[in-house]
């Protein structure tokens, strides 16, 4: 799995048909950070603030929401993006002005997912690595059959 690479906020904008597409996207690591973001750059004027999240390596969760756009629209195929590039502890949020012309559902799917896919591909990602702890108990006798034990390949 993949992260954003720091806490970095990416945004970029496109246009389709006069609606206003504006992607913006941050490393969240909990629901804390998760609506602190959502609350940082959703925007209030405009018509929908549309999103997807996965936060988390080994118990995940994630989610995503229309925001008003026709159902599985907007939020799916934004999180179709996130899961199609192995992402964790992001979210992705795409809001539109919307132009005065109806896409239609599949022109406005396409949309949202060009406009997540687009940052995914400007932004930078960093592999999680996963450590873990392990811990012992012996007594200092077998000190160097633990060592050698340890540093077996």
């Amino acid at each position: 799995m993949k992260t954003i690479k720091s806490k970095k906020v990416y945004s970029e904008t496109i246009e389709i048909k006069k609606s206003k597409f504006i992607c913006t996207t941050a490393q969240v690591n909990s629901k804390e950070e998760l609506d602190q973001f959502l609350s940082d750059f959703s925007l209030n004027d405009a018509r929908h603030n549309c999103y997807a999240y996965k936060i988390g390596t080994k118990v995940v969760f994630g989610g995503y929401n229309d925001d008003g756009e026709p159902k599985g629209t907007a939020g799916k195929p934004i999180f179709n993006v996130i899961e199609k590039n192995d992402l964790t502890n992001i979210c992705i949020l795409v809001t539109r002005y919307f132009g005065g012309v109806k896409l239609g559902a599949g022109p406005l799917a396409r949309a949202y997912t060009s406009s997540a896919a687009s940052i995914v591909k400007n932004a930078e990602f960093e592999t999680i690595k996963e450590i873990n702890n392990l811990s012992i108990s012996f007594k200092i006798n077998n000190i160097k059959e633990i060592e050698t034990f340890l540093n077996k390949k």
